[in-house]
């Protein structure tokens, strides 16, 4: 076999081997009992948005729930209509600003001491306010901080926290939310990406380290969802609701990494076949344009 055939049957693997990858997560036929793994779920960022959704889902398929996020008020909100749904579900909420100093984590271990965790929902992050420079972004010092906090800290953190008994039990569910920004480079959005960059493989690594020992681990990196942190406002084809999205992502906990979303798959998958240098061109001209806009607004405004 010459060097150019040779060549070319590497390719033709190489794409089957992709096509089969992306088909496997795109249809996902095992479907797990989320139940099995404990009594309690613990979801961060829990009063909007997919964390939210995660919450409510869980709580109908008959999951106790810690909800934990920023705001005492919204938590209550949340937890009560939840339990008006749900009465014989049990509801603890702990107010958390995940951009404060590591003591917020023993608050947190204080809180859930003694309750059977089987799922943990890693979803509380934050964005820019609009895509920039990282050079030029207001308050840099600040955004560093909080940002790698609430992205990076709290994952690490609220796994390390509950993995081991986890480990002990012999079962469990984490649930890290990536974000198809953390699967390659995103100009514009340069510290968010690397965030959750770190999310994915963190995720995904110790997806491999727990494979045989009871406890599945996910990298859950979606596309756009309606939601506050996106901006986005009206569902679409390729940008659902909330409730949509977390329905569809239940669906694929056996995967160790997934978008959770058919039509996510679909972009990530067409992205993904761009060389880098044509991704990121797009990438700049896309958000360069969101910039120019959010600018623009803010220079009439003031």
């Amino acid at each position: 076999m010459g060097f150019l055939a040779a060549t070319g049957a590497f390719a033709l693997v190489y794409v089957a081997a992709r096509l089969a990858a992306f088909f496997y997560r795109l249809l996902c036929p095992v479907k797990l009992d989320i139940t099995k793994f404990g009594e309690w779920a613990l979801v961060t960022g829990s009063t909007d948005g997919i964390g939210r959704a995660y919450a409510i889902e869980l709580a109908k398929r008959g999951l106790n729930l810690i909800l934990i996020s920023r705001t005492k008020e919204k938590l209550e909100q949340v937890a009560k209509e939840i339990q008006s749904k749900n009465p014989n579900v049990q509801v603890k909420t702990v107010a958390i600003d995940f951009t404060k100093d590591n003591s917020i984590y023993t608050t947190i271990r204080e809180e859930i001491r003694g309750l059977d965790i089987g799922v943990l929902v890693n979803n509380v992050g934050m964005s820019y306010e609009y895509p920039e420079f990282f050079d030029k972004v207001e308050n840099s010092a600040k955004l560093v901080n909080d940002m790698i906090r609430c992205n990076v800290d709290s994952v690490a953190y609220l796994t390390q926290m509950v993995l081991p008994d986890m480990l002990q039990k012999r079962r469990g569910l984490i649930v890290n939310l990536s974000s198809v920004s953390g699967r390659r480079p995103v100009p514009l959005l340069a510290l968010y990406s690397g965030t959750k960059g770190f999310v994915d493989l963190f995720s995904r690594s110790l997806a491999a380290e727990c494979a045989s020992r009871g406890v599945l681990v996910q990298s859950l990196y979606p596309g756009f969802v309606v939601s506050k942190l996106s901006g986005i406002r009206k569902s679409s084809l390729f940008s659902p609701t909330p409730e949509q999205f977390v329905t569809s992502a239940i669906d694929r906990i056996s995967l160790p990494s997934t978008t959770g979303y058919w039509a996510h798959e679909l972009q990530d998958f067409g992205q993904s076949l761009l060389p880098e240098f044509l991704s990121n061109k797009a990438t700049m001209f896309v958000l360069g344009g969101v910039r120019a806009r959010a600018l623009k607004k803010r220079n009439k405004t003031q």
